[in-house]
């Protein structure tokens, strides 16, 4: 990562599961002004509002919405829009994520991130941004940002620990598919513990 703020594109695959979409905006949320901005388009969450539909057919309006209107108020720059999709990206291994790829370059970004790496891999010499799947950035922004790291574990561990039945936030972290990130926090609560830092 550059000095300044480092733009990460989420794909819907980042968005959709709860513990990605939590980390990744607590982690911008906390890395402060030169440091972890978001970034989507409406692509992006039309396919995030359509997932969430199908997971929750009887949810109402209101329901549904809510987590859209979340993402939007908590990052109101975060919306790439006025792109146009290049016909190279539609021969891709899904046509559908051409959107994102275009959305993406159009951005600026540093990064992609996407659980379906292997639908991009294909442009990752023609585009200036890093594609990474969400583990793997994880994994970066808690090398390079650790008190931003530090600091939504704090607020995860003070969030989930009120809540009968939840996962470990190393278990929630390997469900969602980022088992190297799940370790570094298991070992950083670890290091808490023994210190009586937490």
């Amino acid at each position: 990562m550059q000095p300044g703020a480092t733009l990460i594109f989420l794909d819907t695959s980042v968005i959709y599961p709860r513990t990605l979409r939590d980390w990744f905006c607590l982690l911008s949320l906390n890395s402060g002004i030169e440091g972890i901005d978001l970034r989507w388009s409406e692509d992006v969450l039309a396919e995030f509002i359509y997932n969430r539909r199908r997971q929750e057919p009887g949810a109402s309006d209101a329901q549904i919405g809510q987590w859209r209107q979340r993402l939007t108020d908590s990052f109101p720059n975060a919306i790439v829009s006025n792109y146009s999709i290049d016909p190279m990206f539609l021969a891709g291994e899904d046509k559908f994520d051409a959107h994102v790829l275009a959305a993406a370059i159009h951005g600026r970004v540093d990064y992609l991130v996407t659980s379906n790496i292997s639908d991009f891999e294909g442009f990752a010499d023609s585009v200036e941004f890093e594609i990474l799947t969400p583990d793997d950035m994880l994994c970066l922004i808690e090398q390079r940002r650790p008190d931003a790291v530090s600091t939504a574990t704090k607020k995860q561990c003070n969030y989930w620990s009120k809540r009968e039945g939840s996962k470990t936030l190393h278990d929630a972290l390997v469900d969602s598919g980022a088992p190297n990130f799940a370790q570094g926090i298991r070992k950083r609560l670890s290091q808490w513990a023994l210190s009586g830092r937490y």
